[in-house]
């Protein structure tokens, strides 16, 4: 359900901390919507937000944090991926495209909406876009100057420009 059209991200950042027991995105079009992540949601969030922050630990990356659920405003264009990969940087609400961006489809999401925000992610120069399905048990990868891919249970992501030499077994991701 869509709660607000276009808002600017100060007004963003009211809104969400004056409902705190609800939670908020934006669609591709940077409309706000309530969304309700389901526990299986949060998992999944949690397991790629681990296996990337292992991955920097282990290669010794302190320039370069994993994060949830931070809002970005690129140039107009707000929004607020589920899991990012961001440049340290001193700015609370980041202006520059994280490296990686991670949407995991919820039932407030459509495909089209979603697809639409990995283009725009790269549009606006995020190297990789991660659509995490869920239900469907797929990953859909987008990256600059590459074709889409489909991943399955039995495939294994890997981090291509945004992450090199990073893989994740696409099974890991979904922990129930």
């Amino acid at each position: 359900m869509v709660t607000h059209s276009r808002i600017d991200m100060d007004e963003f950042v009211e809104l969400v901390e004056n409902n705190p027991e609800k939670h908020f995105d934006f669609t591709a079009d940077g409309e706000i919507i309530e969304v309700s992540p389901k526990l299986i949601h949060g998992l999944i969030q949690a397991e790629i937000a681990r296996a990337i922050g292992n991955y920097l630990h282990q290669n010794h990356i302190p320039e370069i944090r994993v994060a949830t659920e931070v809002a970005h405003d690129l140039n107009g264009w707000p929004c607020r991926p589920d899991v990012s990969l961001n440049r340290i940087t001193d700015a609370q609400i980041p202006t520059t495209a994280p490296l990686l961006a991670v949407e995991i489809k919820s039932d407030s999401n459509s495909l089209k909406d979603l697809r639409a925000k990995a283009r725009k992610y790269i549009e606006h120069g995020t190297r990789m876009v991660w659509l995490i399905f869920p239900d469907k048990r797929l990953v859909e990868v987008y990256e600059a100057g590459a074709d889409d891919l489909i991943l399955t249970e039995k495939d294994t992501l890997n981090g291509g420009a945004a992450l090199p030499h990073f893989t994740l077994p696409v099974q890991d991701i979904f922990v129930a």
